[in-house]
């Protein structure tokens, strides 16, 4: 039997060493040559692509269209696999290699209409200036990916997952850019839960969850010049929400961030530091690819989104931009009244109207089509129709009225306009073409301006209506009656007090009062201004680090000032809150039992009436939790399944008591092991993780415990509920500071690294980077750049 079982393990040891040695051999064929020499066809022109440490290419040509060009090429080497996926999810197109699970989110998708918007978009824009330099740059970089797809390797994660490369268009990266408008939309989280509290439980359940923004919050001041002239389906929306929140998105959507401008009165070198960190949903790659572009006349570094050419943000060496998004409210859902003799129409006014059908049709993998009718009123899309359930509910249609629809997106024309812009002035011109996603924008330059510009085509809606509920569209009454100018956008140029910032909270009134938005608490506002709004006046970009990493919520320790008092009896665990600073440091105990504390009181408060929702982890819970948490008169705190009423005090004893026990039983009884890095952990998942867990342990990189919590600066947010794990979903996509006074080297941080390719060495060499709040150098600097890059150059030949 000896000889048996070493005949066994030999071979087992064969067959271990094979599968490594194919596995290595495979990834060595699948990692990028970054030291190359390759021919683009239609090239003018050598263009050469420098490489530094990390992975970011340096790219220098003789002409634009040369430049744009390559960029296509080295960004479809390292991202293609990203690209494909949010074509495809953008598109409604997963079915086609995922099979018919992914049918519900292609559904959704499809409905949402992107490539039919791309086309009217295309139209209106692109062919009536086909000439522009944006244009000539676009169609540049989509040869470029195209020229990857032809002659480039196959990505490891296209073969495993057995999807056909095929050629990008321009209305590829029109569609991908729609998907980028759709994550910014709070709406499509948060309006359906609010008509159904508006009309199950009535106002005074709504005003604890959807009021207007807290007073004493602090808001984004602006500057104006005032302007005398301008002074039954609830279950159906309900359910809708639901499937919304139940999508099983590969990329997730995009959640807040931070940004500011420090003038160059108060810094060390005089001229302004522009910090941001852009909130997004975690996944890997990377959601931003970075890129140094230099051709005559122009040297920029910014952070790209896959499959698009245009920086969402970055610098020249004149000036440069940072991104939040502005939250403001540009979906509206509209109840139809739908004719009972003819379901292809619906009242408005005084007549009944004809819905718009476009057929569309969804393919299957090893399955058949499957046919969908998108119906249209004026109003927008049916969107019902998209759910199977759903489809009975016809006598009440629900249309989905969204800004992003109504004009042409100029989104690659200003990005493309920003990028070249040497000044604030130009730089307006540019944000003004935004129509949506609503977004803020941080302006400093080399001129020593500094400027923020909420951007975004603002509706008229008329006096008395409710954005943020189910709106009537048989009456024409709900109706917007007109837009603003984009001079009544909230704004500001060169403040008094030389700082600005955003932290996606409410801004001030320009004289047209307030936007109607879903803006985030103004904790992390508040934090930001307890930091930067001071008499300092020698910033430097090391200092602007600390604040950028700060990990301490201000607002917890005020709500736990009002609430402990009411917990019965003292005990170590209500004085350890007590004691509580707000900090999320890896060693604090203490958010470990708040949130666990909070859990419960949403499960005993909330549940009773809205059932397992995901409310507790939208933007307006958490805005309005804390004055919530102090009404002592909220009638969410009465339980509606009991005879007796149960009070605030009652609430928060029995919770307190909950969160005790449960984390006794998770972490054990000695209170100094229950740690927040023991349960607020960052995972970054690939995508193919989602078809198979060992996949998933080849792909995905961490899970790493993480400083930070909710609506801290450092905002590495999580779902509270059960499970008394905090896995971060969301929080800062990049990390990056520049000083105006040395354009040329800034610093940044993504949170894995540049590549998609998982042999790459610079597929995950920034995450303990990330983890720790350190960064590393954006050169733009050529002597500096070819240093560093030594022989990791591409060099691209005619």
């Amino acid at each position: 039997m000896k000889w048996l079982k070493r005949i066994l393990f030999t071979l087992l040891i064969v067959v271990v060493v094979a599968v490594a040695a194919g596995w290595l051999f495979l990834f060595r064929n699948k990692t990028p040559n970054l030291s190359n020499e390759l021919s683009l066809p239609g090239l003018k022109a050598p263009v050469e692509a420098y490489y530094d440490d990390y992975g970011v290419p340096h790219i220098y040509a003789e002409n634009e269209e040369d430049l744009f060009y390559a960029f296509g090429y080295v960004h479809a080497q390292d991202r293609l696999f990203q690209m494909e996926m949010l074509r495809r999810l953008a598109d409604g197109r997963l079915s086609e290699v995922f099979g018919a699970k992914a049918l519900p989110t292609d559904r959704f998708f499809r409905t949402l209409s992107f490539r039919h918007y791309a086309r009217q978009t295309i139209d209106s824009v692109y062919r009536k200036q086909p000439q522009a330099p944006f244009v000539k740059a676009m169609e540049a970089y989509v040869k470029g990916i195209n020229a990857y797809i032809s002659t480039g390797e196959t990505p490891l994660d296209f073969e495993l997952a057995k999807i056909p490369k095929t050629p990008f268009t321009v209305e590829d990266v029109e569609i991908i850019q729609g998907y980028m408008g759709y994550g910014f939309a709070e709406a499509f989280r948060s309006e359906a839960v609010f008509t159904t509290i508006a009309e199950k439980w009535g106002p005074a359940y709504l005003k604890d969850m959807a009021g207007d923004w807290p007073v004493d919050e602090p808001m984004i001041p602006t500057q104006h010049t005032p302007d005398p002239a301008v002074v039954g389906a609830a279950g159906v929306l309900a359910q809708v929400a639901g499937r919304f929140q139940a999508l099983d998105l590969p990329y997730p959507p995009y959640h807040g961030s931070n940004g500011w401008v420090i003038s160059g009165k108060k810094t060390r070198s005089g001229k302004p530091i522009l910090s941001n960190d852009t909130h997004i949903g975690f996944a890997q790659p990377s959601v931003w690819y970075e890129a140094h572009l230099n051709a005559p006349g122009f040297n920029f570094y910014g952070s790209f989104l896959a499959g698009t050419p245009f920086g969402a943000l970055g610098h020249s060496d004149k000036g440069g931009w940072g991104l939040t998004m502005f939250e403001n409210d540009d979906v509206d859902f509209y109840r139809e009244k739908a004719n009972p003799e003819n379901p292809g129409q619906v009242w408005f006014k005084d007549h009944w109207e004809n819905l718009s059908v476009r057929k569309e049709t969804i393919h299957i993998k090893d399955s058949s089509d499957v046919a969908l009718d998108v119906r249209e009123s004026r109003h927008g899309i049916l969107i019902h129709d998209v759910f199977d359930g759903l489809k009975d509910h016809r006598q009440q249609p629900i249309a989905l009225w969204w800004t992003y629809y109504k004009f042409p997106s100029r989104l690659a024309e200003a990005f493309y306009g920003l990028a070249h812009s040497s000044d604030a002035t130009e730089a307006a011109a540019q944000a003004a073409k935004i129509h949506a996603p609503g977004l803020n924008i941080m302006w400093g330059d080399t001129k020593g301006n500094i400027a923020w510009w909420a951007v975004a085509r603002l509706p008229k809606r008329p006096a008395g209506v409710r954005p943020y509920v189910m709106l009537d569209g048989s009456t024409g009454n709900d109706d917007p009656v007109g837009w603003y100018d984009f001079s009544q956008n909230p704004q500001i140029l060169n403040p008094p007090r030389g700082v600005l910032y955003s932290a996606n909270n409410q801004p001030a009134d320009m004289g047209n009062g307030l936007v109607p938005g879903y803006y985030v608490p103004g904790d992390r506002a508040r934090r930001i201004e307890q930091l930067i709004f001071t008499d300092k006046k020698d910033w430097t970009p090391q200092e602007v680090r600390k604040v950028i990493n700060d990990v301490t919520n201000p607002e917890y320790p005020l709500i736990l000032k009002d609430i402990l008092p009411l917990v019965d009896r003292p005990s170590a665990d209500a004085e350890l809150l007590a004691r509580w600073s707000g900090v999320h440091e890896l060693a604090s105990t203490e958010p470990t039992l708040f949130y666990k504390w909070i859990w419960h009181i949403y499960r005993l408060a909330i549940q009773d009436e809205l059932g397992e929702t995901n409310f507790l982890n939208t933007t307006s819970f958490k805005r309005n939790m804390a004055s919530f948490l102090r009404n002592d008169a909220s009638p969410w705190w009465d339980n509606v399944h009991t005879p007796a009423k149960e009070t605030r005090k009652q609430i928060l004893n029995e919770a307190f008591k909950a969160a005790v026990a449960d984390l006794e039983a998770q972490l054990g009884t000695d209170r100094k092991v229950w740690n927040w890095e023991k349960v607020h952990t960052l995972e970054h998942k690939h995508p193919i993780s989602v078809a198979s867990d060992l996949l998933g342990r080849l792909f995905n990189v961490g899970p790493y415990p993480v400083p930070g919590g909710r609506e801290t600066i450092n905002n590495l947010d999580f779902h509270i509920d059960s499970t008394g794990l905090y896995k971060v979903t969301y929080g800062p996509a990049l990390r990056r500071i520049v000083d105006f006074a040395d354009p040329l080297n800034g610093t940044g941080c993504l949170p894995t690294g540049q590549s998609g390719v998982v042999s790459s060495e610079h597929y995950k060499d920034q995450a303990e980077l990330f983890a720790s709040g350190e960064a590393r150098p954006e050169l733009m600097n050529k002597e500096a750049i070819v240093k560093v890059a030594g022989d990791r150059k591409i060099t691209f030949r005619p």
